[in-house]
Order: C-alpha cells, then structure tokens, then sequence
C-alpha cells in the first residue's frame, strides 16, 4: 500500500486525525468563539417594539431628572449611563445602531462563560458551546434593557470571580466578585439580594473543611478555628470590594446629584402603588416558587416513562443474567442476551419519544416560534431540573469542595435572577449562560459513569426533553422578535421604513411600518420635532423614534408611576403654558407639548382608568384638538 492509499484508508485517517488532534480541537474551539461571538447580532434588524426596547431608548437618549421620573432614573441608573454613553457613538440615534451595541452584552457573556468552562473547568467543548448557544437563543428581552442584561453580567462575572477567588485563594478576585454585587445595586436598585453570594463563601468554608478533614489520614487534622479564620478572612475580602464599589457610586450620586435627591428616587421605590404587581419582593418569591411547584404536574407524569424504560431494562438485565444462549461474543453476551439488548434499547428509545409525543399532545409547546409558548415549558423543565441537581450537587457529601461549590452558585443564579423584577423564571430563562452548562454536564456524566438499570429510563427522558429544547429553542431564537411576535401573531417582518431616520435598516409588519412612517412625516412636515411630547398608550418609545423630548415620565402607563403624580405632572404643565402666556413678554415662550395617544388594541393593555380620565380631561380643559390619526396612533395638538 502507497503513502497515498494509507492515509485514504480508515486506519490512516484515525491515525492522522490523532497526530492533529490539537489542531482540529483548536481550529474547533475558534469556530465556537466566533459562532457565539455573532451570533447574537442575528436578529438587531428584526421587528419595532412600542414597550421595553423604546422606553429603554428613550430613557438613554433623555437622560436627565427633567425627562425621566427620579425613581426609575437613580433605580437603574448605572444601566441608563451605560445607554446614554451608547446613544454617543455613531448610529447611537438609530435603534439598529443601539440593538447593534447592546448585543455585545450577551455577547460577551457567552464567550467568557466559554472560555471559562473549557480552560479552566476543563469541560467538554462541545457542552459548552451547545449550552451557551442555547442561552443565547433564549434572550427573549431586547438587549436594550440593559438593566437586565448588565444585572445578569454581574450575576454570571461575579460567581466566576468568586469561584476562581475560593479555588485559587485569591483576595483580589474575592473583591472584584463583592465590587460586582456592589456595582449591581446601581445597575437596578432590587438587586440588593446579590449580597446573599457571600453565602457561598461559607458554604464553600465548610466543603473545604470537611474534605480536608477526610483527606486527613496520616496528618495534622485541620483545626476549626483555622477553617473558620481562612474563611472569614475570604468573606472579608468580599464584603470589602462590595462596600468600597458602593461607596464610590454612592458618593458621586450623591455630589453630582444631591444625597437627598437620590435617596428621595429610591425611597419612592418603597412607595409603589400595591396596584404595580409583581414588583415587591413577597411576589417575586412567590412567582419564583409558583414556577418551579408548576413543574411537578409535568413532571410526575414524564417519570411514568422513565420508570417504564427503566422497568424494561431491568427485565432485560435479570433475563440475560440467568440465561445465555448461542455462541458468545467478545465481551461474553450470548446471542440471546444480545437480542434481549437491543429490543431493550429500542424499547427504551420509543418510550423516550413517546415521553416527547405526550408533551406535544398535550399542548404543552406550539410551533409558532413568534410566541414564547413554542419554548417557555420546556425552559421551566430546564430550570426545574437544574435546581434538582444544584441542590443535590450542594448536599452530596462525597462531591468534591469544588463541585458542591459549582451546585452552590448554580442554585444561587437559579434562584437570584428572578429576585429583582417582577418576570419571574422568565428571567431565569434569559439568564441560562451559567446554570445550563453545569446541567448539561451533569447529565452528560449521569449517562457517562452511571450505569445502573433503575437510572436507564429517567437518563433517555432526560435526554430526549434536552434535544426537544434544543431544537424548540434554536427556532425560538431564530424567529423571534419582542413584541413583533410575543402574541403569536406571526406577521410578516418584510418592511423596512427609510423615511424615518431612527428606524433606517429595521424590518417591521406592515401595520407598524405604514402608521410609523406616516406619522414621522407629519411630525416633520408640521415642524412639531421641538416640541415636548406626551406619549400614553403603551408607547413609551415614541420619543426615541421621533426624537422628541418627553414631557415627563415617557410609560406613564405603568402602575408604578401612579396617577397621583401623572395628575402633578399635568398640572405643571398646564401651569407653566399658562404662566407663559400672561408672562410673554418676560420670560421665553413655552409650547404646549404635543400629545400621540395609541388607539388601536396595544393600548388595551393600559388599564388604568384613572389615568386614561387624566389624560383626557388635561385634553378638554387645555383646548388640544385632533389633527392626526391612523390605525396606531392619534395626535393632539
């Protein structure tokens, strides 16, 4: 045989594939860095939300106690700093441009969580790239809330930190991790709770403690109170980076804008209407206990499979124990034995699709991948399941310290992302960048080092769910747009709007993309760009679209801004055009703002009577006339 026919031959090809084994493995691993690097910029074109993504925008490119409500400008500040410095750069003013820069977010996310659990957890590429993949097409929320996205950059940067800082006994990184739980009170105020990492470090205290102290034959004994001062010492270092990042921001707040203004913002956060739900922290823990005790109908019901796989290997392993017939083969089953196999494992296969047929019978996802329902069970099994292996992972005594350490912080980010905002395990649904991993892997060894038939049903099932939200979750994230297509309505997202410059590259409905440009037209053509506006509706993004100042709060509809204030805001203003036409000829003219009201069904989700009575009596009482509408929008000047 030539050179040439024994590379060609399989022998040659394994041989050759192992001599370049670290070739093919690096050139594998950039090709995953580059895959999670673009692929969340997939969608920035695709779909114009009226709701978060504009309210966000707005807020960045207002910033100021004068345009935004104080509350939510100090709650969140550090996020809206971040927008605001973005809307500076170019493009900042579009919305492609500002989903362009905010996508680098989740970007970075993903990468870093890559390269973390390949270099330094040593775990199989290929998981962690399905897994960060995965958590990248379930970012259901627009990038441009950045208040969420930075909050879960924190959680995920600030467990590794603390992970690598407890392994490597480390200061410095134990006080970037508390300086990042610190920075995270700027990010969004309710992220008080990220405090509780310095629970791990405890915890971790005593893992490490008792598997030194098994370790111990034939040595010193660790002392407890040697254990208990390396651990106090370690959660020091924490608590110092968590104050010293508090204290800087806390000054600068309080020098650039006044102690009293600032904590005025965030004492009304103590205030909010009972009406807003959702938002205290009773509800959030109720919201998150509600999602995962849901989990249990299904479940109960998916186990009836596992046990019935499991049932049939089990017969199969206790027929093939006692009896051995035909000629045997290399690892000494007979031909009996080998049949008996096979039918067990194509039994045990059918029944784990059949395990998968029972969810999609019952409805439990839909295959609109414009609607969250096409995934959003099937993520809560997910987070259902994690948290079962966290919290075994925790207790399992005979787990290393640095195992039950990785449980630890995966419970914690399990179970921190929902506290905060008033989504529940939706946000653990788009926050999967360090949680997921660790499932994946635990299931990944579940299969690889238990071999035990009673654990041979329950892992196809598992499996068999796991590649069901594999693919249910590819689509998800390859089809879907907040707010285009939450409803499931499904429109087509073939329109794009060139005449308004803040929608320029952006793909939207036709609806969307007609009432839009029409009324950007008469915003222009009637030179009404420099006047304040009101938007309410539901609506909030109007300002950002059009670019104009917002009066005052921009999502008045919200029931955390309460009528109360909406009632002293509007007074205000009818004060000032008041004042400012007895004083002309004193002080500068003020115009009265212009007010775009949604009429169409999006409004109804603003229920709020009261306010809908402010914004229409403010209407009567300061004589504004209807000079526009369409199907979307109505304009009062």
């Amino acid at each position: 045989m030539t050179k040439t026919e024994e590379k060609k031959s399989p022998v040659g090809i394994r041989k050759y594939i192992e001599e370049h084994d670290h070739v093919i493995r690096d050139l594998l691993d950039s090709l995953a860095l580059l895959v999670l690097s673009l692929y969340p910029f997939r969608n920035i074109h695709e779909g114009l939300d009226l709701w978060d993504t504009g309210y966000n925008l707005s807020n960045f490119r207002y910033m100021s106690m004068d345009h935004m409500d104080s509350m939510w400008l100090f709650s969140t500040y550090l996020a809206n700093s971040v927008g605001h410095l973005l809307t500076r750069l170019p493009y900042g003013h579009t919305l492609l441009g500002m989903n362009f820069y905010t996508a680098f977010v989740p970007a970075l996310m993903a990468v870093l969580m890559y390269i973390f659990l390949t270099r330094h957890l040593k775990m199989p590429g290929w998981i962690a790239f399905i897994a960060e993949y995965a958590a990248l097409s379930m970012c259901w929320s627009p990038t441009t809330v950045l208040y969420h996205y930075l909050t879960y950059m924190i959680i995920t940067f600030s467990a590794i930190a603390l992970y690598r800082g407890l392994i490597e006994d480390e200061a410095l990184t134990l006080a970037i991790s508390g300086g990042l739980c610190g920075l995270g009170i700027f990010v969004r105020f309710s992220n008080l709770p990220q405090a509780s990492l310095l629970l791990a470090v405890w915890m971790y205290g005593v893992f490490e403690f008792r598997e030194s102290y098994l370790a111990g034959d034939g040595v010193k004994m660790p002392s407890r109170v040697d254990a208990f001062k390396k651990t106090f010492i370690r959660g020091f270092w924490f608590c110092l980076g968590y104050a010293v990042a508090f204290a800087i921001f806390f000054l600068y707040m309080g020098i650039r804008y006044g102690f009293a203004a600032y904590l005025g913002g965030i004492h009304e956060l103590f205030t909010i209407p009972e009406s807003a739900a959702g938002y205290g922290p009773f509800e959030m823990i109720k919201a998150l206990v509600r999602s995962y005790t849901s989990q249990f109908y299904w479940v109960l019901r998916l186990m009836v499979f596992a046990v019935a796989a499991g049932v049939i290997r089990f017969i199969a392993t206790f027929v093939n124990d006692r009896y051995s017939l035909g000629k045997e083969d290399e690892k000494g089953r007979g031909t009996s034995q080998r049949i008996i196999d096979l039918l067990a494992n194509v039994s045990g296969v059918i029944i784990a699709i059949c395990a998968v047929m029972f969810l999609i019978i019952n409805n439990f996802v839909t295959y609109n991948y414009n609607s969250y329902w096409c995934v959003f069970l099937l993520a809560g099994l997910m987070t259902f399941g994690a948290l079962v292996y966290s919290i075994i992972g925790v207790f399992r005594r005979n787990y290393p310290a640095s195992v039950r350490l990785l449980a630890t912080l995966s419970a914690y980010t399990l179970l921190i992302t929902a506290i905060g905002g008033n989504n529940g395990a939706y946000s653990v649904y788009n926050n999967m960048f360090f949680w997921f991993p660790f499932f994946l892997y635990a299931v990944y060894n579940l299969i690889k080092k238990y071999r035990q038939s009673a654990l041979y049903g329950l892992k196809l099932v598992v499996v068999a769910v796991i590649l069901f939200f594999m693919v249910q979750s590819t689509l998800f994230g390859a089809n879907f747009a907040f707010m285009e297509g939450d409803s499931g309505s499904g429109d087509d997202r073939s329109v794009r709007v060139e005449g308004v410059a803040t929608l320029r590259g952006i793909r939207m409905g036709f609806e969307k993309a007609t009432c839009i440009s029409a009324l950007s037209s008469y915003i222009k053509d009637n030179s009404l760009t420099d006047r304040e506006l009101i938007s309410y509706g539901y609506i909030p993004g109007m300002s950002f679209y059009l670019q104009m100042t917002p009066a005052f709060n921009t999502w008045a509809d919200l029931d955390s801004y309460s009528a109360e204030k909406m009632a002293r805001e509007l007074d205000e203003i009818a004060r000032r055009a008041d004042d400012s036409l007895q004083e002309n000829e004193v002080g500068e003219y003020y115009e009265k703002p212009v007010v775009i009201i949604c009429i169409s069904d999006n409004s109804l989700t603003s229920d709020n009577e009261a306010k809908w009575e402010l914004i229409y009596d403010f209407l009567e009482k300061e004589d504004y006339k209807l000079t526009y509408s369409d199907t979307i929008f109505a304009v009062y000047e």
